[in-house]
């Protein structure tokens, strides 16, 4: 019993690995610190950490500190947009604001 347990575990660790794997995150720039990112498929929780981490480092890149996701859409479960915004931490708008090197220590 323990042992088909421990076997469905693995079974289900592999299949979200997969799914993750086969995610694609297409990023379009609206402007210096505003960029768009499309996700597809949707897979909960992977794809999500997956997009927090990009923006994350997109915001380091681009030089800046702190970022903010604005969800655009969720089409059926099969891809979800959001916008990335950016900020410099001392930006009074940062406020809430992830912290992209916090993000990426995790």
């Amino acid at each position: 019993m323990a042992g088909m347990i421990v076997e469905r575990t693995y079974i289900l660790v592999a299949v979200a690995l997969s799914l993750a794997g086969c995610a694609s995150i297409e990023e379009t720039e609206f402007a210096p610190n505003m960029v768009r990112l499309d996700v597809q498929p949707y897979a909960p929780p992977f794809v999500g950490e997956a997009t927090l981490r990009r923006a994350a480092e997109l915001t380091l890149q681009k030089g800046y500190s702190a970022f903010r996701l604005m969800p655009i859409y969720v089409q059926a479960f099969d891809d979800f947009g959001v916008t990335v915004v950016m900020f410099h931490m001392a930006d009074p708008s940062a406020y809430g604001a992830f912290d992209a090197a916090a993000v990426l220590r995790k």
